[in-house]
Formats: C-alpha cells, sequence, structure tokens
C-alpha cells in the first residue's frame, strides 16, 4: 500500500476547498431564516460533528503515515496489516471522509431548502415526541 497519493489528494481537497465552502453555507444559515437557533440545531446534527472529526483524524493518520515508522510488535499471521497499519488508516479515514462529506453536504442541502427543512423539523419533533 505505497501510493497513498489519491487518498491525501483527497482529503487536502475536502480541507481546502469543500470544508471553507461549507462553513459559509452554514454561516448564511442564521442570516437565511434570521436566527441562531437554526445553527444551533444544525450543529446538533451528527453530520455536522461527524465531517470535521473525521477531518483532523485522516489529518493526524497522514502525519502518522509520514514519520514511517517502524511496527512495535510483529505477528505472523497479522504481518501485512500490521506493517501497513498507517497506510490503512489513511485509506480508510479518506474513504469515511468522503462519505460523511455527502452526508453533511445532504444535511446541508435540507437545512438550506426550505421545502425539504420543514418537513424534516416536522419528522424531527414528531420522533422526539416533545
Amino acid at each position: 500500500m505505497a501510493n497513498l497519493d489519491p487518498y491525501i489528494n483527497t482529503v487536502i481537497a475536502l480541507l481546502g476547498v469543500a470544508y471553507p465552502l461549507l462553513l459559509q453555507v452554514i454561516s448564511r444559515l442564521d442570516e437565511k431564516y434570521s436566527s441562531d437557533k437554526i445553527v444551533e440545531l444544525f450543529d446538533q446534527e451528527w453530520e455536522s460533528k461527524a465531517f470535521p472529526y473525521t477531518l483532523y483524524s485522516s489529518l493526524i493518520f497522514i502525519f502518522l503515515w509520514s514519520l514511517k515508522l517502524p511496527p512495535f510488535i510483529r505477528i505472523d499471521s497479522l504481518n501485512f496489516f500490521i506493517e501497513n497499519s498507517a497506510s490503512l488508516l489513511v485509506a480508510a479515514n479518506a474513504i469515511l471522509l468522503v462519505i460523511f462529506f455527502f452526508f453533511f453536504v445532504r444535511k446541508i442541502l435540507i437545512y438550506y431548502t426550505l421545502t425539504k427543512f420543514i418537513p424534516y423539523l416536522i419528522q424531527k419533533h414528531e420522533e422526539n415526541g416533545t
């Protein structure tokens, strides 16, 4: 697993381009609805929490991979996984990052489109039973 360029480029693209644009759209939610409560409600969504944490962990895993540390332990049956653990973590986390990115964008579109947002609020209210 030597070639991690596609995964690292994906993380860099999401960090450098997509994330700032998404934050800008989220910051406009309070202007659109004239309410800070909408932004607070959005911040409570699991998608708005999962995407940044996955982005941060991707950066940490890329840093660990770049250190090229030797394996600390050796187990014959798991040698491939141990020797390539940093590469596997970078690849798996980059894939998770892309998946959470799509969930995050979907949630932003729900909040930003009034015809989707009202039914979403009604459904969420009915699920909470309050």
